[in-house]
């Protein structure tokens, strides 16, 4: 049931592998959080046992059966269990351990469970609401941050797309901006990649610089790093300009 209705929403049913999670979005252990209160339903996957219950850890296996029924018995006889274990990425939770005890709660109808959440760093947003084609989304915007640097140089960027192909269309337009204007020209010892992440890091600097000599560029749709590359190729892209960057970086005063 649970399949079909994944099928009708055209929405995967299914845990997220943790492994997977950790290769795909370079993720990195940070630290124990100790015993929390943890929402069930913002668990969406499993360190190894992905395949062995629904995204709701409906049992998928007919040898969980007897495993379920136990922890089932102890719950109604009021005996103690153990915190679960979790792993903590952004706002999304994975099942180190505990399994039956998440699949049995849910099923009782409880909105919380005790456990034991270890958390780790992520450079990407994910939550309850992740599912395999969001995970991929996820992975192109990690591979996008990683190769332009604002992973590092702007912590708190906020690039979220929710198209697959999305990043790689930025890259391919931003690209081709630089090259129209043949702006790396002046900078024969930097990479095209090197030159974007500089115009996003200083972006909003030169676009104040840009609008102080030149008022007409003042314009809504101009904040963005495509109209800062043009706008810079045309300000500094006089011969003059040319001569004066060449005499710069020969005597190794240009910063960038």
């Amino acid at each position: 049931m649970e399949d079909l209705k994944g099928f009708l929403k055209r929405k995967s049913r299914r845990l997220l592998p943790f492994e997977e999670v950790k290769e795909k979005l370079g993720i990195w252990f940070a630290r124990d959080l100790g015993i929390q209160s943890i929402p069930i339903d913002s668990i969406v996957g499993s360190e190894g046992r992905y395949r062995a219950f629904t995204r709701s850890f409906m049992p998928l296996q007919e040898d969980l059966r007897d495993r379920w029924k136990k922890i089932d018995q102890i719950r109604e006889s009021r005996q103690d269990l153990p915190p679960v274990e979790l792993y903590k990425v952004s706002n999304a939770y994975f099942v180190r351990d505990g399994h039956h005890r998440i699949s049995v709660a849910r099923v009782k109808g409880n909105k919380y469970i005790e456990a034991r959440v270890y958390e780790y760093q992520c450079d990407v947003p994910l939550d309850k609401e992740t599912d395999l084609e969001k995970l991929a989304i996820q992975e192109n915007y990690y591979r996008f941050l990683k190769e332009t640097g604002l992973n590092r140089s702007r912590p708190d960027h906020n690039l979220q797309m929710t198209r697959l192909e999305g990043y790689s269309i930025l890259m391919e337009h931003i690209a081709e901006v630089i090259r129209s204007n043949r702006i790396m020209k002046q900078f024969p010892h930097r990479t095209e990649t090197d030159f974007y992440v500089w115009v996003v890091k200083y972006g909003r600097k030169l676009r104040q610089k840009l609008i102080k000599d030149a008022p007409a560029y003042n314009h809504p749709d101009n904040d963005n790093p495509a109209d800062v590359v043009e706008a810079y190729a045309k300000k500094y892209g006089s011969i003059f300009r040319k001569i004066i960057g060449a005499f710069r970086r020969f005597f190794g005063l240009v910063k960038y």
